[in-house]
C-alpha cells in the first residue's frame, strides 16, 4: 500500500506540472518488482521522440541506444502502435519465445542487460502521442497476474500524462496570447533546431525575406556565417542556461532579433531541453508612439511630434513644413526635447525615441 501510494503521489505531482517522469517511473518500477523501467512518448506528427525517462538501467547509454537504434528493431512494437490507451504488451504472451529473442534487439540490448520479460502499459495512443510505461524482469513473471495487480494504479498513470500534456498546452496557449504580435512571436526549438511549437506570428516573422527561415519544421540560416551565430548561441543558451541574444536581416530596413534560452518547464509536457525562442522585428518603418514619448519623456504633445518625424529621417526644414510652424519655434521645442532626454545631438534623441517603435 506504501507503494502504491507513492505512485499516486508522483502522477499527481506530475500531473499537476511539478514532478518529475523518472520519479514516477521509479514508484511504479517498484509497484511492479521489476528490475528496471523505461518511458518513452512519441510525436506522431513529428514522427519523434518527445520524452523519455529510464531508472535502474544497468547501462546509462542503454536507453540512448534503445532510442536512436533499436526501436525500429523492437518486435513488440508493430503489436504496441495498434493498442489502445490501457492495454498490456507482454513479451512472454504476444510474441514467440523464438520470436523475442530472435535479431538484435534482444541478441544486441535485452540479452546485456539481462532483460528476459518485458511488459509494458501503453497510457496513450492518440492523434498526437504515443506513450508507455515499460517493466523489465530478469526472470520470467506471471504477466497475467501482475496486470491485475497493478490494475488499479494503470488509470492513475493514464490520467497524470493526459493532465500534463493539457497544463502544458495551456501554458503554450496563454503565451501565445501574450506574445503574438504584428511584431513579436516565440518558438520552441531543439538542440536540432527542429520546431516544436510556434505561435501565430512567430513562424510567419521568419518568412521569405529573413535571413533565418523556418522551412519544412526547422529553423534554416540562408547563409553559413549565420549558421555558425546560431550554433554557437544555440549551444551557449544550452551550456550556460542563461538567454542569448543574435540579429538577422529581415529585408530592407528590417531586422530580427531572436532571444535564445532554455524554455521553462511549465511549457514542457516531458521536462525536454528544449530553447524558447523569442522572435522581436525591429522596423525602420515604425514609428514611437506619441503618447509613449509623452509618457517616458515627459515631452508636450508638439515635442512628442517632433522627435516622431526626426525618427522617420524628415529635416527640421521638413518639419517646419509638416506642422505649419516656423523654424525658431521647432529650434525652441527641440531644446525643450534636449533637456527633457538629455540629449545633445539629434541623433541621440532619434536613438532614443526610436526605442519606443
Amino acid at each position: 500500500m506504501r507503494v502504491a501510494g507513492r505512485v499516486r503521489e508522483t502522477a499527481e505531482a506530475v500531473g499537476a506540472g511539478s514532478g518529475d517522469w523518472t520519479e514516477l517511473l521509479g514508484a511504479w518500477r517498484r509497484a511492479g518488482g521489476a528490475g528496471c523501467a523505461t518511458f518513452l512518448a512519441w510525436d506522431k506528427a513529428a514522427g519523434e521522440l518527445c520524452g523519455h525517462a529510464a531508472v535502474d538501467l544497468q547501462i546509462p547509454a542503454a536507453l540512448a541506444s534503445y532510442v536512436h537504434h533499436y526501436q525500429s528493431l523492437d518486435p513488440l512494437l508493430p503489436i504496441g502502435l495498434q493498442h489502445p490507451q490501457g492495454r498490456w504488451l507482454d513479451s512472454a504472451a504476444d510474441l514467440p519465445l523464438t520470436v523475442w529473442r530472435a535479431g538484435p534487439y534482444y541478441a544486441d540490448l535485452m540479452r546485456p542487460l539481462r532483460i528476459e520479460q518485458t511488459l509494458a502499459l501503453t497510457v496513450c495512443n492518440d492523434a498526437q502521442h504515443i506513450a508507455s510505461f515499460s517493466l523489465h524482469f530478469d526472470h520470467q513473471v506471471d504477466g497475467e497476474r501482475l496486470r491485475h495487480r497493478l490494475h488499479q494504479l494503470t488509470t492513475v498513470l493514464m490520467r497524470a500524462f493526459r493532465a500534463r500534456v493539457c497544463a502544458a498546452h495551456t501554458e503554450r496557449t496563454r503565451l501565445d496570447a501574450l506574445l503574438s504580435t504584428d511584431a513579436e512571436g516565440w518558438l520552441l526549438v531543439d538542440a536540432a533546431l527542429r520546431v516544436r511549437h510556434a505561435c501565430p506570428t512567430g513562424a510567419q516573422l521568419l518568412s521569405a525575406p529573413a535571413a533565418l527561415q523556418v522551412a519544412q519544421g526547422t529553423l534554416q540560416p540562408r547563409h553559413a556565417a549565420l549558421a555558425n551565430r546560431l550554433a554557437i548561441v544555440v549551444a551557449k543558451a544550452r551550456a550556460d542556461r542563461v538567454p542569448q541574444t543574435l540579429h538577422c536581416a529581415a529585408g530592407w530596413g528590417r531586422v530580427i532579433r531572436l532571444v535564445l534560452a532554455p524554455a521553462p518547464d511549465h511549457l514542457l509536457p516531458f521536462h525536454e531541453p528544449l530553447l524558447l525562442l523569442r522572435v522581436q522585428l525591429l522596423d525602420a518603418a515604425r514609428l514611437p508612439e506619441i503618447d509613449a514619448l509623452r509618457t517616458v519623456y515627459g515631452l508636450t504633445v508638439s515635442e512628442a511630434r517632433l522627435a516622431r518625424e526626426l525618427v522617420a529621417g524628415h529635416s527640421m526644414d521638413d518639419c517646419a513644413f509638416l506642422f505649419s510652424v516656423s523654424r525658431n519655434t521647432l529650434r525652441n521645442q527641440l531644446a525643450s526635447v534636449f533637456r527633457k532626454m538629455s540629449c545633445d545631438r539629434q541623433s541621440e534623441v532619434v536613438r532614443l525615441a526610436a526605442m519606443l517603435s
